[in-house]
């Protein structure tokens, strides 16, 4: 390839490729195609990965293009299904898009990714569509719990949050199902079978997954041979004990619906084999005019640019707290800083998003998995074992900034849930998860005792002899709260170039600051304390170009 070539302007793709309205009727004919795989390998305890080779013809249909995969569990018929939340996206570990050997898209943690867009969905596109697609359980409600704090005084109402579903319980709480060994738990047609076609399958689409999907169709037929790599996450270890294992993809059928504590390990592993997946793609062959234009764009000295978002991810952690375990007679409290420094010259980001979690593999996360937060004795814990891995925490006290171009974002930082879920719903419309789910109100003791406590409430039961009442409600409080940031000028203009904001040569910073809390003996200590690590996932949002040309294709971030 010449200089001349590599410095010449490549030409926009035609409006075909960019998923607009177009000038005139065009003729097409559509081809659906069911296609295998070259390779495909699984193993519970280490994940796996597919590859598939698209043929080189016509237009891909990328936004409508979706993998098709089923789990088998080796535990037994219908003992183990998806996490309430993110469903079979869990299973999604990277995804790849080469064409000729070159990497065009890369997304890691690309289920975690596709679970967290999905909040920009409505209630009922979740419940009614990606419920039925991902085999997740979206469907929530609020119970309003009046409280009477003692003879004569005023009630206090709360929000209790749980997932009907799971709980499987009338608005007001009374069970609908009377086996006492059964009442919390997911629904028959969303647990694994341990026979291959008896079992729930999970329909991903692809653009959920990355962008460059999203966003363009792609010309198969003029550019090289296209492959799509996925790798899976890894679900239970046959080789190690149910109730040390943390995170898994796979949660328990039956959820336990007595003391928190006492259940809150696995009672199954959570191991699973894979089906062989399937892909299913649309071809769109357009008629000789458009075909001409497509081929003639690619074929000019600059090629052919398609705009697309890529996402990188990076980590960060907020250290420790001071540990003191045992012996102290109050509560201690302890702000914890920290910067993080993301390296994104010259690219033009556009949106950026920050998924939080207590670090429960460190030292002192296996000694705090099972802490109760600050004051809320028996209410909400580290361990999460309907959500698992696939959540963002509210962490409290939580306080943050922006430096971006060596500017402040805001002139003060943002310390109040209700202004953070402002600025994450300028990311992608509206974040549309019920308050409860978002918000905790700011960890007061009480208020969250009342909020996703399951047993006696001041002296009043919310829940029957057998303890049926919403066991969700202690999972979910708080477990939506991703901080966003947007970066674009205007969200309808997508990729546009220059729609985003070109990061000079200082690199992005990000402050943020938590409270570290240390339990009382009393309140169980160590045991009782939330002052482990917590980890900050960072998804940066930014601007690529795919430049096709007759002789290969390159990838710019000009």
């Amino acid at each position: 390839m010449t200089d001349q070539t590599i410095t010449a302007t490549p030409v926009n793709a035609p409006d075909i490729l960019r998923n607009q309205p177009l000038s005139r009727q065009v003729d097409i004919t559509l081809e659906t195609t069911i296609l295998e795989p070259t390779s495909h390998r699984y193993d519970s305890a280490s994940g796996g990965s597919t590859t598939f080779i698209l043929p080189q013809k016509g237009v891909l249909d990328a936004p409508n293009a979706a993998i098709v995969f089923e789990l088998i569990s080796p535990e037994g018929d219908q003992v183990v299904g998806y996490n309430l939340q993110a469903g079979g996206l869990g299973m999604v570990r990277r995804i790849t898009a080469r064409c000729g050997g070159t990497i065009i898209s890369q997304c890691e943690l690309a289920g975690h990714y596709a679970n967290l867009k999905s909040h920009f969905s409505s209630q009922n596109v979740r419940e009614g569509v990606l419920d039925s697609r991902h085999i997740s359980s979206n469907r929530f409600e609020r119970r309003v719990t009046p409280q009477k704090i003692a003879a004569g005084s005023a009630t206090t109402s709360y929000h209790q949050l749980y997932n009907v579903e799971a709980d499987q319980c009338s608005g007001f709480g009374e069970n609908n199902n009377r086996n006492a060994n059964n009442t919390h738990a997911l629904q028959r047609s969303k647990r694994l079978s341990n026979v291959a076609g008896r079992g729930p399958e999970v329909v991903i689409k692809l653009a959920d997954l990355f962008e460059i999907f999203a966003e363009n169709k792609l010309p198969l037929m003029a550019m090289a041979q296209t492959e799509i790599e996925i790798e899976w996450e890894k679900c239970g270890d046959p080789n190690v004990a149910a109730a040390a294992q943390v995170d898994n993809v796979l949660i328990q059928a039956d959820i336990p619906n007595s003391n928190l504590n006492a259940n809150s390990a696995r009672g199954q592993r959570g191991t699973a084999t894979m089906t062989t997946p399937n892909m299913i793609l649309d071809y769109i062959h357009y008629d000789d005019v458009e075909r001409q234009k497509i081929y003639d764009a690619v074929n000019t000295q600059g090629g052919m640019r398609l705009d697309f978002t890529e996402v990188l991810i990076t980590r960060g952690v907020n250290p420790a707290g001071t540990a003191n375990p045992g012996g102290l007679g109050a509560e201690t409290y302890e702000v914890v800083e920290s910067n993080h420094i993301i390296g994104m010259a010259q690219k033009e980001v556009k949106k950026i998003y920050i998924q939080k979690g207590y670090d429960l593999y460190s030292a002192r996360g296996t000694t705090e998995i099972n802490a109760d937060y600050p004051g809320a004795i028996g209410a909400k814990n580290h361990r999460n074992i309907v959500l698992n891995q696939f959540k963002s925490t509210q962490i409290p006290g939580e306080k943050y900034n922006w430096f971006i171009n060596n500017q402040r974002i805001y002139n003060r930082d943002i310390d109040n849930p209700a202004v953070a879920h402002n600025y994450l719903s300028q990311c992608g419309g509206n974040w549309s998860v019920p308050q409860t789910y978002y918000d905790t109100m700011t960890y007061n003791p009480t208020a969250l005792d009342q909020l996703v406590s399951t047993d006696v409430v001041n002296a009043v039961s919310t829940q029957d002899a057998n303890g049926n009442s919403g066991v969700t409600r202690r999972y979910l409080g708080g477990e939506s709260n991703v901080i966003g940031l947007s970066l674009d000028k205007y969200r309808e203009m997508g990729s546009v170039p220059g729609n985003g904001t070109r990061i000079g040569s200082a690199p992005i910073e990000f402050n943020y600051s938590r409270v570290s809390v240390q339990a009382s003996a009393a309140n169980g200590g160590a045991g009782g304390s939330s002052t482990c690590e917590v980890n900050l996932t960072f998804y940066i949002c930014y601007r690529r170009s795919l430049i096709i040309r007759s002789l290969g294709v390159d990838v710019s971030d000009s």
